[in-house]
């Protein structure tokens, strides 16, 4: 026998290893045309670590973080291969999670330590309702009582009892009241809804309430004080309630100015068990709706003028026309996070029209998430970031995939826009039913009936009606697109009652152990991105986090921090001890 020269040993592991190096960077040089999708998800996933550490992370581990998405780009710049494309996604990654620490060291601010009962002064910035229907005001320019100004809050946000609700002040009015205030609670349950979080972007260092009327100190000044768009938007909205029947008065407000102080509980839980609570978020359908009729109407009246049809690039005039309308309902609508993502995702269509290119793709969707990402990082946690970009990147797929049917195209107009009515509510349903079951505890069965009658509604009566009350408002005209809204939305009411009303409308989910949503939504989305049949893996962790959800229990008691209120499990519900008369209560945890 004779002995393997050493020599050739070692050639034969280089020649080893240097295949596997060949096929790891061939199989990352496959993902290049989806380099944009995982550029976004390494950038949410770098959020969702920041925000998934038990404390804060140091100044060190900024700059060290920081540092490593340098050098990691650097090196990627450098090697220009396979490899290169996954060290741009790990520091695309780090700098999602340094941003993420920056954006939450540029909002902060003082908290009350402790709870404050006495004298408070500041500045009306917004006005809406609480959970209780109580008129509640937001407050910044605070002086309260003696405590020092560089332990003063920032902002504050007081609900309005008893006869402190007679008289509402106007935005930017200076007020004065007597208010019981405590530091922004944290979640009612372990990991629930963490309104401590919500309140520190928001930089709300306090809330609480009043029952002490609502003194004026002094008037909002005429002259520009940084809140006219918030001025417009509450006179708008006052001047929609005081023209249109009360019961649709407030969903005309909310999907105008996204100002929800007219909008009365029961019509919120009516359309949240038809699953049309969506209706109400200004984001992608009423976006879509207004500068699609914009670009159709504004094309359609210059297209009548022989002239400029041989003379004007009409199309290109009309995309400009409807990015300016759409900037401006962003602007009028109070640019909630899906507001914004709906109006880049139009800006972004109308500017491939500029461009004569194709615009409804994930790429687009993609562009859209890491901008929305860089305005605010929190709103990754959101359930209205995760629904809106969970329907619309699913219905993208969807359409894109139902485009190659040839079959479809013989159908007759009427049969197709059925046909696309009924996917649209099934694929958004689908996306968004875990998200919703996740925060909101509840999954509609008949979600798809409602959907089908009502959007068709929304699009053809009262978004039209909307744009009709805005272009004759200047002439004192709008109150006939006003009662196109309110002949629209009723309906839209009837149909959300009819469903909600049917038996066995609505099921109670329990809420998941933490991270199980991420893992799920991390899970669907490298099944979708990854080229070859790797994707298949990704059934096994979201089967996990499925399974982990199911089997994960409630705690049976809850005891608050302070030991005045217990929740106890039962049949299913929270009962919790309450200091009325009755002694207990019913109630559901958020």
């Amino acid at each position: 026998m004779h002995a393997v020269p050493k020599a050739h040993l070692q050639r034969e592991q280089v020649r080893h290893w240097s295949w596997i190096w060949a096929a790891v960077t061939a199989t990352l040089q496959a993902q290049a045309q989806n380099l944009m999708h995982w550029t976004a998800l390494g950038f949410g996933l770098g959020i969702a670590a920041y925000f998934g550490v038990s404390r804060e992370p140091g100044v060190a581990v900024f700059w060290a973080v920081s540092l490593s998405a340098g050098l990691c780009a650097g090196v990627a710049v450098r090697l220009r291969n396979g490899i290169a494309r996954l060290l741009i996604v790990i520091a695309v990654a780090a700098a999602g999670f340094s941003w993420s620490q920056y954006r939450a060291y540029s909002v902060s601010g003082p908290v009350l330590s402790e709870r404050f009962y006495g004298a408070v002064q500041g500045r009306v910035i917004g006005i809406d309702r609480s959970l209780s229907e109580k008129p509640r005001l937001t407050l910044d320019q605070l002086v309260l009582g003696a405590l020092p100004q560089h332990v003063t809050p920032n902002r504050l946000r007081v609900a309005l009892h008893g006869s402190s609700q007679e008289s509402l002040p106007q935005i930017g009015d200076i007020v004065q009241l007597a208010a019981h205030l405590a530091p922004p609670p944290g979640p009612a349950e372990p990991y629930g809804y963490d309104f401590q979080r919500q309140a520190w972007f928001a930089r709300l260092g306090a809330v609480g309430y009043t029952r002490s009327p609502v003194m004026l100190w002094r008037a909002a000044p005429v002259e520009r004080d940084g809140l006219t768009v918030q001025k417009w938007r509450r006179e708008i909205g006052a001047h929609i309630a005081a023209h249109m029947p009360a019961r649709s008065a407030g969903v005309a407000v909310a999907i105008t100015v996204g100002d929800r102080m007219y909008l009365d509980r029961d019509v919120q839980q009516t359309l949240r068990a038809a699953n049309l609570s969506h209706l109400l978020a200004i984001s992608g359908l009423h976006m879509g709706l207004l500068t699609s009729l914009v670009f159709f109407f504004t094309r359609a009246l210059m297209s009548c003028l022989p002239y400029l049809i041989l003379n004007w690039p009409i199309k290109k005039i009309a995309a400009v026309i409807s990015m300016g309308v759409g900037a401006a309902y962003l602007l009028l609508s109070g640019a909630s996070v899906a507001t914004e993502r709906a109006y880049i995702m139009a800006f972004t269509i109308f500017a491939a029209v500029l461009l004569e290119r194709r615009a409804v793709t994930l790429q687009a969707l993609s562009i859209a998430a890491i901008l929305v990402l860089l305005l605010r990082p929190e709103a990754l946690l959101e359930p209205g970031f995760q629904m809106s970009f969970a329907a619309t990147g699913l219905l993208i797929i969807v359409f894109n995939g139902m485009s190659q049917w040839t079959w479809v195209a013989r159908w007759p107009g009427v049969a197709t826009y059925v046909m696309g009515s009924v996917v649209s509510a099934a694929v958004a349903g689908l996306a968004t039913a875990p998200i919703a079951a996740a925060h909101f505890n509840t999954l509609p069965h008949y979600g798809i009936l409602a959907n089908v009658i009502a959007v068709p509604i929304m699009g053809f009566v009262v978004m039209p009606s909307a744009i009709l009350a805005a272009v004759l408002a200047p002439f004192g005209g709008e109150s006939l697109g006003l009662w196109g809204m309110a002949i629209g939305l009723g309906a839209i009411l009837d149909v959300a009652r009819h469903v909600a009303d049917l038996p066995y409308s609505i099921s109670h989910i329990k809420a998941p152990p933490p991270k199980v949503l991420g893992i799920l939504a991390v899970s669907v989305l490298f099944g979708i991105f990854w080229q070859g049949r790797v994707r298949l893996l990704a059934c096994i962790p979201a089967g996990l986090a499925l399974a982990l959800w199911v089997l994960f229990p409630r705690p049976d008691v809850l005891i608050s921090g302070d030991g005045r209120l217990i929740g106890v499990m039962v049949h299913g519900t929270r009962m919790l001890n309450s200091a009325k008369r009755h002694g207990i209560c019913g109630a559901q945890l958020a």
